[in-house]
């Protein structure tokens, strides 16, 4: 989950304020590849070769399945338990493989996209810093793996009897039908695998990347995810973990969306909107569609399973309700000074954050220094 901050760079600059990170420079004709820095040590040489080191891996796999398909590369791609019978998988321990696999791939994916596809995007809509250039990279590549997995993760959810219908997403007494999901449908089954590996992904590029403001919060979210999918995986539950992703990926969407827009300069007229829909659903999915989880695992999971490992769960899923609430006070007060100073959606964390940032190995990209 993205964090709740949004304020990009507007177009303009005095021409006496030193922007946070340096524009490209027009040298001989050409742009020249910004300077950016990154931190020392191992994580800043994983953070320079977020590229090149897991596509090494990413065709060495590919191209031992292509010439020994039977290999161990198919483990790496493939899910191994199939039951023909049913089109399900079973669960099993060779199921990491393909997560690791996974993590390598959207580690590569997300450096590539930003780095050749979006960067440049950036700097031809109107982004006239590094910085912002940058955060409109991430903010994009978030905003395109979420709107595929929303979209995913709802086909995924309307297959099961949990399904209610628009307005309230989940039959709160239907968690636990078909209990224990110990063999899940193909399309689940790799939906399913896909957001762990992206969130294992995620919590690897928050600790190789330049520290936020909102560095603790963010990897106290991560780490309670991570530990609610691998106790959905143990106690045969991927229903609720579904559910929980689907409540939770929306509002990232149209976070992210209004954060690029802010990024590229767009008007206030156009960004406002886009914060007040993003408001509406953050309330809509994370307090009131996942007050309805936390309500059916407190409800019903209780005859299935121990007292502590039951109060375990509801003790996890109210630590993240708890971060969802300590960033909906960021919404209230981003809005509060959205009024206050009648200059549109602000970022009280951009002024913190540090001057050294942290990019993909190989960034290229062309900016124009506007006054």
């Amino acid at each position: 989950m993205s964090s709740i901050s949004t304020k990009a760079s507007h177009g303009s600059q005095h021409s006496h304020e030193k922007p946070l990170y340096s524009t490209s420079h027009n040298i001989g004709g050409k742009f020249s590849q910004p300077k950016v820095q990154h931190r020392k040590g191992l994580l800043g040489t994983l953070a320079r070769h977020q590229i090149d080191a897991p596509l090494v891996a990413i065709l060495t796999i590919l191209g031992t399945y292509a010439l020994f398909p039977n290999s161990f590369a198919r483990k790496f791609l493939f899910f191994q338990e199939y039951d023909p019978v049913t089109n399900t998988y079973e669960k099993s321990w060779e199921d990491l493989y393909f997560c690791l696999f996974w993590v390598t791939a959207f580690t590569f994916l997300r450096a590539a996209v930003m780095t050749y596809i979006l960067m440049p995007m950036a700097a031809r809509l109107g982004a006239t810093t590094d910085r912002s250039i940058l955060r409109f990279a991430e903010q994009g590549w978030i905003c395109i793996y979420y709107s595929c997995s929303w979209v995913l993760g709802m086909y995924c959810i309307q297959l099961t009897p949990t399904w209610n219908n628009w307005f309230v997403w989940f039959h709160t007494d239907q968690f636990f039908d078909s209990y224990p999901l110990t063999a899940l449908p193909v399309i689940t089954k790799y939906y399913y695998w896909l957001q762990f590996s992206f969130w294992i992904q995620q919590m690897f590029v928050l600790c190789i990347e330049a520290p936020r403001k909102d560095f603790l919060a963010m990897i106290s979210h991560h780490l309670v995810t991570v530990s609610l999918i691998i106790c959905s995986f143990l106690l045969d539950v991927t229903t609720f973990g579904t559910a929980v992703f689907v409540s939770m990926d929306l509002a990232d969407i149209v976070l992210s969306l209004g954060k690029c827009l802010k990024y590229i300069g767009m008007p206030d007229s156009i960004c406002d909107p886009v914060f007040a829909c993003f408001m509406f659903i953050w309330i809509y999915t994370r307090h009131f569609l996942y007050g309805h989880i936390i309500y059916a695992w407190t409800i019903y999971a209780g005859e299935y399973y121990s007292k502590s490992t039951h109060y375990t769960i509801i003790g996890l899923l109210l630590v993240l309700q708890s971060l969802m609430f300590f960033w909906l006070w960021s919404i209230f007060r981003i809005v509060y000074k959205m009024f206050a100073s009648k200059g549109g959606v602000v970022d009280d964390r951009s002024e913190d954050e540090e001057e050294t940032v942290t990019a993909p190995e190989h960034v290229h990209h062309n900016t124009k220094h506007r006054r």
